[in-house]
């Protein structure tokens, strides 16, 4: 078996895919809803940085006001006293 790179249009989906989650990963983490997310990303109200934990795992650090959470793929943890209020 060849490894064969994707399509443009498979990468494209698979893109807005992985952006979809991530939208969806930060209104979780703040308590927002995700169209909520869209104009605070666009006000740069949320801040976001590639990391990487001890362990090596890849995760975003995004922070939003005084809360700052890792959203890891799958996993969200969020910094000592930055949990959104329910």
């Amino acid at each position: 078996m060849t490894n064969v790179p994707p399509t443009p249009k498979a990468e494209s989906r698979e893109m807005y895919g992985e952006i979809a989650a991530l939208i969806s990963s930060l209104a979780k983490a703040f308590g927002l809803t995700e169209a909520a997310v869209i104009p605070a990303l666009e006000k740069a109200e949320i801040a976001m940085d590639f990391g990487k934990d001890a362990n090596g795992n890849p995760f975003v650090t995004a922070t939003h006001g005084d809360k700052t959470a890792r959203i890891y793929q799958g996993a969200i943890k969020h910094a000592p006293d930055s949990e959104p209020k329910a």
